[in-house]
């Protein structure tokens, strides 16, 4: 067993019954890498398994973001363990899904801030809207409502501001086209990804909005519960502008880009989503080619080419709807 897993097993410490609590960013530094912590991974789950006296119900999903396992309790309740992967944008998860509204987010049942370990309600039958079989227009209103639902949460201290946060990679951004001009010649959406990380920069300078932000909005992580109610999951939470929010919503439900005009279709994804979320749809198109601006240039950064290349072709969509 590494040392790192060690370090962790003996300094366990539990939340329950619970405020929920920032994870610790100790975790970032102890596992620098995915594939170190993907290596300590089964010994962490194992401990939280046996301390939280957890029976192992289906078998573990393991993802970028840390691992997902069905278990029952003690008591017979059915319920998720998440075993995190350490990251900045995840200190502030469980947080979040505790601040959300009654039936926006399932509830965290307990946390180790330590080991990035939350046991949560299970959300059933936890379909995502990617898969729901919603036709896409309703999908895209009734995940704008959520958005609504989600606005009604109480902000927290402590929950990194929007504004900060993508000020920090639209500087980051800069940073890297000195680099990248040459590749971004070629996807000839130089001037467009220049530009985009300067608007994200003036988006984030003017946000003065406080909502709770879910942060990583995407048809993935809105799941339907047995009443037919969507809920989120894996939230990034921020605090800022919500209309922030529906960028990845429109953008990978009924794959848009792949549309037999992808501006219009873009342009009305958008304003049905920002009128359900009850968003200027103006803004919703502004910081949607901000951020993916910002992901043709991260995308470059990990030598990610072919997502590079979609993203670019998303990018010049975007401009063309907002230029109508």
């Amino acid at each position: 067993m590494g040392a790192h897993v060690m370090h962790y097993l003996l300094s366990i410490r539990m939340l329950t019954g619970m405020e929920s609590g920032p994870f610790e960013s100790a975790g970032i530094t102890a596992y620098p890498s995915h594939d170190e912590w993907t290596a300590a991974a089964p010994d962490i789950l194992a401990t939280v398994l046996d301390r939280w006296e957890l029976r192992v119900e289906s078998a573990h999903v393991g993802g970028t973001a840390g691992s997902v396992t069905n278990v029952v309790t003690r008591d017979g309740s059915r319920a998720v363990l998440k075993v995190a992967f350490p990251h900045t944008e995840g200190i502030w998860e469980a947080v979040g899904l505790e601040a959300f509204p009654d039936g926006c987010a399932p509830r965290v049942l307990r946390q180790d801030p330590w080991t990035w370990a939350m046991l949560m309600d299970r959300v059933a039958p936890g379909t995502t809207l990617t898969d729901s079989g919603i036709a896409l227009d309703d999908a895209l209103a009734a995940a704008g409502e959520l958005r609504v639902r989600l606005g009604a949460a109480t902000p927290v201290d402590g929950i990194p501001r929007l504004t900060d946060v993508m000020r920090d990679y639209a500087a980051l951004g800069r940073d890297r086209l000195v680099h990248q001009r040459d590749a971004l010649d070629s996807l000839r959406v130089a001037d467009l990804v220049s530009s985009g990380i300067e608007e994200l920069g003036e988006l984030a300078a003017r946000d003065t909005r406080t909502s709770l932000v879910h942060g990583d909005f995407n048809p993935g992580n809105i799941l339907l519960d047995a009443s037919g109610r969507l809920v989120v999951v894996d939230p990034k939470p921020l605090l800022g502008d919500p209309a922030f929010d529906l960028w990845p919503l429109i953008s990978q439900l009924g794959d848009p880009y792949r549309a037999s005009d992808p501006p219009a279709t873009l342009a009305r994804q958008a304003t049905i989503a920002a009128t359900a979320a009850q968003c200027d749809p103006a803004q919703v198109m502004r910081w949607s080619r901000a951020r993916t601006a910002l992901n043709v240039s991260w995308y470059l950064a990990e030598n990610l080419r072919e997502q590079a290349t979609a993203e670019a072709a998303g990018l010049i969509a975007w401009n063309r709807a907002i230029a109508g």
